[in-house]
């Protein structure tokens, strides 16, 4: 799912592109969620530090000026924190685009403010579709690697280097993944994972997903899969996911 976040501190402009985004994904059904709408840089860095792993369209306001935060600053932070989502700045003047490219922060696109809101809203909706054509040509090519963040930074892994993932128990958020000789704790859920990733992984139990591909055998009696010869690497099978599991594995 594509997450919106539009900032503006003025109150009209705001609610009028908030309002007709909420409108349009509806009447198209698009896998989008209007995430925020705000006057706040900080409730938008907030909300992004907690949802890292999200895709974003952010429409900020380049004419925005808090006590702490300039459109521009805000913007800069964002890149930061998510070096590749889109931004698409609104604004009441042009050339202030020369002091974007200053700043390196390379929107998607700019809107310019004005009094006929249909203009607007006309390009706010090309933004939206250009967005998401842009997640699922994405998608495609990221299939292959498995990204996280960890620390602030974006990591990506081969996911032919994957063996499976381990939801903590206890801890369902925190999840372990086992690689190549690699262990590593992520914060993120297993269903969040399973949507990131192919058809080559599979939910075998509860708190566990399996690269199928690199399955060497399964023990039907015992309800264990192994992932080496040795049978040192391995993980539960739950017995309702068996016969299903048999299936995929042939």
């Amino acid at each position: 799912m594509l997450k919106v976040i539009v900032v503006d501190d003025q109150t009209e402009i705001l609610e009028q592109v908030a309002t007709g985004i909420e409108a349009y994904v509806k009447f198209e059904n698009l896998d989008v969620n209007l995430a925020l709408a705000t006057g706040d840089p900080q409730a938008v860095l907030t909300y992004v530090r907690k949802n890292p792993n999200d895709k974003y369209l952010f429409f900020l306001d380049i004419d925005l000026a808090t006590e702490s935060y300039t459109g521009i600053d805000l913007a800069s932070e964002l890149r930061k924190l998510l070096p590749y989502e889109a931004i698409v700045f609104l604004t009441s003047h042009e050339e202030l685009s020369l002091i974007v490219l200053e700043h390196r922060v390379l929107p998607l696109d700019y809107i310019v403010k004005q009094s006929d809101f249909t203009e607007i809203m006309k390009a706010v909706k090309i933004d939206l579709r250009r967005t998401l054509e842009l997640i699922g040509q994405e998608s495609k090519v990221n299939k292959s690697y498995f990204t996280y963040v960890k620390r602030g930074r974006h990591y990506r892994i081969a996911t032919t280097d994957i063996y499976y993932f381990e939801a903590m128990p206890g801890s369902p958020h925190l999840i372990s993944l086992y690689a190549n000789n690699k262990r590593l704790n992520i914060r993120r859920s297993l269903s969040q994972i399973e949507e990131q990733l192919d058809a080559d992984f599979y939910r075998c139990h509860r708190g566990y997903l399996i690269n199928l591909a690199r399955v060497v055998a399964l023990d039907a009696t015992e309800k264990m899969v192994y992932f080496d010869e040795e049978q040192t690497i391995a993980c539960p099978v739950a017995a309702r996911r068996l016969k299903d599991l048999k299936r995929k594995l042939t």
